[in-house]
């Protein structure tokens, strides 16, 4: 008699071109530029994101391998589902900026590509966009002109304002799951607005405004 088909329980193949950007480590001695660090992350997740041949995964999902915690490549690979993770480190002292950024692919755990970037923090923008764009190169994932132009945009021209809207997403982001969620909130919010007035162009900051106050309001706050 034939066989009857039935449904592999094999997992399913990994991509080749796929990535999680796990949390940046912040060396600082200022603590507080732990939310800097955090920026930098979610900028170059943002721009790898961009490019239509890769699998990104969501910043809520990296997230969950913390920076400090032991890690372990090949776990955290399938635990993801990606090939890749790319991990590293920020440093800020007055205005010099250090980027340390790896490439580890998750199956042999193998380190495949790292650079060390130490610039003006003016630079942070072009920073992120020439590691998401290195990423692809090693991933072998083509990008396209509108692509390459959108990763190269910077989301303002203003590291204040950057400064400002990376401290309020920390302190929104968490805002369901906290006992301080209306404190935290309406400190966001008073940040997010200082952005906004110091670049009235800078949308990235306006989203997050707008999330912060619906937050807001879901919660039964205001």
């Amino acid at each position: 008699p034939v066989p009857i088909a039935t449904a592999s329980s094999a997992p399913a193949p990994i991509p080749e071109k796929s990535v999680a950007v796990l949390p940046f480590d912040n060396l600082s001695d200022e603590k507080e530029n732990a939310y800097f660090a955090a920026g930098v992350q979610d900028e170059i997740t943002t721009n790898l994101a961009l490019i239509a041949e890769l699998k990104v995964i969501s910043r809520t999902s990296a997230n969950l391998y913390k920076s400090g915690n032991p890690r372990n490549s090949r776990d955290i690979g399938q635990q993801l589902g990606v090939a890749h993770l790319l991990e590293g480190s920020v440093q800020r002292v007055g205005n010099r900026l250090r980027v340390n950024a790896q490439l580890i692919d998750t199956r042999t755990d193998a380190h495949s590509w790292a650079q060390t970037y130490d610039r003006n923090e003016s630079d942070l923008f072009a920073i992120q966009s020439e590691i998401a764009q290195a990423i692809a190169a090693q991933l072998g994932a083509k990008i396209s002109p509108a692509e390459r132009r959108a990763m190269e945009r910077a989301p303002t021209g203003d590291l204040s304002a950057f400064d400002l809207y990376t401290r309020a997403k920390a302190l929104s982001s968490p805002a369901f799951f906290s006992n301080a969620g209306k404190k935290d909130l309406l400190e966001a919010i008073d940040l997010l607005n200082q952005a906004v007035s110091r670049d009235p162009t800078f949308f990235e900051a306006y989203g997050q405004l707008a999330w912060a106050h619906d937050v807001l309001y879901f919660l039964g706050f205001d």
